[in-house]
């Protein structure tokens, strides 16, 4: 959502009630807000990148998803696209993107309490903290560049091992490496002295399989959310499907999940459908149900479904979700 439409949806969103947003829908509605992580905690791999909700903002945003929605788990959603269950009133989904360890040890503590169930998506890579995501090293990067005081000739270096032509300080640069050029992020690590393997091993920024098996246990879904967090417009079609597949097939033999669900890495938004045609064909690593980040919605007779970004499209729970129903009672 471009600038414009960001203020204009903020701004009539904002003077509208949420009873009212909802009586614009003539059925229960299923609405699916997702999340990254919550902390109250400054993380160097996350917070350049954006900012994570902390645990009391966390919380009001559940206690307004719980006046007006009803909690259900993933095979609820799973059932209700089949046909199979009826919504009795309107409800959400929760999830999270990235299997980040604070949905452990912050978030499933309290939603056990609560009683609200979540899915939690997974990379194939990062799970046990085997690798770091190439977005999160390009964070710690800044991280100590905005820190640590840097040489002129230093920041000439890594400038040109970039080599991005932008008219921006060396932080914005950095956050800018592409996908393809992500072998720079390790070249300029030791130029500031920082050991990404050195920061997975203490930090300890993904979840394990063990804490995995516990949230399986306490009744969280866990979902792919494929390989390595490649962006999927640097594929081709072939390689996004196999990403696909791969971390469905991964999450089935590490979690056991009953159930295979995936949510697209950064966006859904140009993936064609010979790769949704070729994921839900029927096999054993097939994706029964995916997911994206427009909002309110489904296509593919239901299978993909569109979430609500709670970090990024309001400030609180009810600017987010006045917006996505605005949105979608116009659409």
């Amino acid at each position: 959502m471009n600038k414009v439409k960001n203020y204009f949806f903020s701004w009539i969103a904002g003077r509208m009630s949420t009873e009212h947003l909802l009586s614009r829908f003539t059925h229960p509605l299923l609405i699916h807000p997702f999340y990254h992580a919550v902390t109250d905690d400054y993380l160097p791999h996350l917070s350049p990148l954006y900012k994570p909700k902390n645990f009391q903002k966390f919380k009001n945003d559940l206690d307004f998803l719980g006046k007006y929605f009803q909690a259900v788990d993933a095979e609820d959603v799973l059932l209700y696209t089949q046909g199979e269950k009826k919504l009795q009133e309107n409800a959400f989904h929760l999830s999270f993107d990235d299997g980040l360890r604070e949905v452990y040890t912050v978030v499933l503590p309290y939603l056990y309490r609560k009683g609200i169930p979540a899915t939690v998506f997974i990379n194939n890579d990062f799970v046990n903290n085997e690798t770091l995501f190439y977005r999160h090293k390009a964070a710690l990067i800044v991280d100590v560049l905005t820190k640590k005081e840097i040489s002129p000739a230093l920041s000439k270096e890594i400038e040109e091992r970039i080599s991005i032509p932008l008219k921006k300080p060396l932080t914005a640069k950095v956050l800018a490496v592409q996908y393809s050029q992500r072998e720079v992020l390790d070249e300029i690590a030791p130029l500031l002295d920082i050991d990404f393997e050195q920061y997975l091993k203490k930090q300890q920024p993904y979840l394990t399989t063990k804490e995995i098996h516990e949230m399986r246990k306490k009744g969280f879904t866990i979902g792919a959310h494929s390989v390595n967090h490649s962006p999927f417009a640097a594929l081709t079609e072939e390689e996004q499907i196999e990403q696909v597949l791969d971390s469905v097939a991964f999450v089935k033999r590490t979690a056991q999940e009953q159930h295979r669900y995936f949510s697209f890495p950064f966006t859904d938004e140009g993936v064609s459908g010979a790769v949704f045609q070729a994921i839900y064909k029927p096999s054993k690593r097939s994706v029964e149900l995916s997911f994206g980040i427009t909002g309110i919605g489904t296509r593919y007779e239901g299978r993909h479904i569109a979430r609500i970004d709670m970090e990024k499209y309001g400030r609180d729970a009810q600017e987010a979700i006045h917006k996505a129903l605005l949105k979608a009672s116009l659409q």
